[in-house]
């Protein structure tokens, strides 16, 4: 059996296996595995995984502790809130409104003096931009907060637009309708604004995103920057060879959005 040869590398005896087993069901969960949320029960994980009692308990309590699952005395162990699954593809928006909503609750519609950063990824946007903001909230949740520079003259008819269900229906009410969309994607820890708004521990992991979209001339239309809680959001992409049929992402998003509002 092959080990890690340094020594920094190594970890204590059974950590491995709860890691594992930790990541497999968290897997599970997020895919929706588990029919109404109920997990196996204790021994039937032991049986399936060839894991200890003791590996198998402490992998529950992390989860527990964590908010992924719930137990409850004589009910045993559910699933918590299901993370909404996005297709990496549909979250691009080049291929019309996707149908998955982020429940938008926008908080600033202004026009202000372009930014200097925006300057920088839209170089000739010109000396104001429209700022759109939103948090999107799920369950009471909030999941992410989106912030957006719009062109102007080009977007003109945003500044009145209803938003509807995500940031693509807002684009299409306006009439602008996408080419192309480039986005970034990190992590970093949240700072006690951010923390704030998302209801999160300053200092927490947050997943960052930025979003460059570009309209049906191909020409650059907005610069988005977001903040979203990794435990709120998971993605999904599918990459194929020519003349192969894709995977339906729909498929994959069902199982976890079942019943489950996205974030």
């Amino acid at each position: 059996m092959k080990r890690d040869s340094s020594q920094h590398l190594r970890e204590p005896d059974g950590n491995a296996e709860r890691r594992r087993l930790n990541l497999l069901l968290r897997s599970a969960i997020g895919r929706g595995d588990y029919p109404r949320g109920r997990l196996p029960r204790e021994w039937e994980l032991m049986d399936a995984t060839g894991s200890t009692r003791a590996v198998v308990r402490d992998a529950m309590r992390e989860l527990a502790e964590s908010g992924v699952v719930t137990r409850d005395p004589g009910l045993g162990t559910r699933t918590g809130v299901l993370p909404s699954i996005f297709g990496l593809r549909a979250f691009h928006g080049v291929d019309g409104v996707p149908e998955q909503s982020t429940y938008p609750r926008v908080t600033d519609r202004s026009v202000i003096r372009t930014p200097p950063v925006v300057a920088a990824r839209i170089p000739d946007c010109g000396p104001e931009v429209l700022r759109v903001e939103y948090i999107a909230v799920a369950l009471e949740f909030p999941g992410a907060v989106s912030t957006n520079y719009f062109v102007l003259p080009r977007a003109d008819a945003l500044r009145d637009a209803e938003f509807g269900h995500n940031i693509y229906a807002f684009l299409a009410n306006g009439g602008i309708h996408l080419s192309a969309s480039e986005l970034l994607i990190g992590a970093a820890e949240t700072d006690p604004y951010t923390a704030g708004r998302l209801v999160m521990e300053p200092g927490a992991p947050v997943l960052t995103l930025e979003q460059i979209m570009y309209d049906e001339a191909g020409t650059a239309i907005c610069f988005s920057t977001v903040a979203q809680r990794g435990d709120r959001v998971r993605y999904f992409a599918h990459n194929v060879t020519a003349g192969v049929s894709p995977v339906d992402d729909d498929a994959v998003q069902g199982a976890a959005e079942e019943g489950t509002p996205a974030a």
